[in-house]
């Protein structure tokens, strides 16, 4: 007998949890709020713009500061895969687009922080290589 108790009660709180919220408290529209879903920004907001185009500044600048540091007797590049000035823009133009093709799959995704990040990720070593670059050069 003490089964078909609880198995009668195990059928009884199923059932109960299958009846929707919104049916038990038709009364009270208080108890019952759906969250307002944050706004979402476009992705070719002025931030991403800004940050995105202040990406492709610092590797431009790589580059003119890399080629003024080469002119200087006994320095090399180390980079093979910029060992001419035509591989080395093309790395450039493919580090900013795959920059923003990862942005662009974080904010369909909807991590929009993350997507504010990733330039600055692609950008700080080249900014950082752009100033070691100056620095050969003076």
């Amino acid at each position: 007998m003490t089964i078909y108790k609880r198995a009668f009660i195990l059928v009884l709180a199923t059932g109960l949890c299958l009846i929707p919220l919104t049916t038990l408290a038709a009364g009270n529209p208080i108890m019952v709020q759906r969250p307002t879903p944050p706004p979402v920004h476009r992705f070719l907001d002025g931030q991403n713009i800004c940050l995105h185009s202040i990406n492709a500044i610092i590797m431009a600048a790589d580059i003119a500061s890399t080629h003024n540091a080469l002119q200087a007797p006994g320095t090399r590049e180390l980079n093979p895969l910029a060992q001419s000035q035509g591989g080395m823009i093309a790395l450039k133009v493919a580090a900013v687009g795959a920059g923003l093709g990862i942005a662009y799959m974080l904010h369909k995704s909807g991590h929009h922080k993350a997507e504010r990040v990733i330039p600055l990720i692609f950008g700080v070593p080249s900014g950082i290589a752009a100033a070691h670059n100056a620095g050969i050069h003076q």
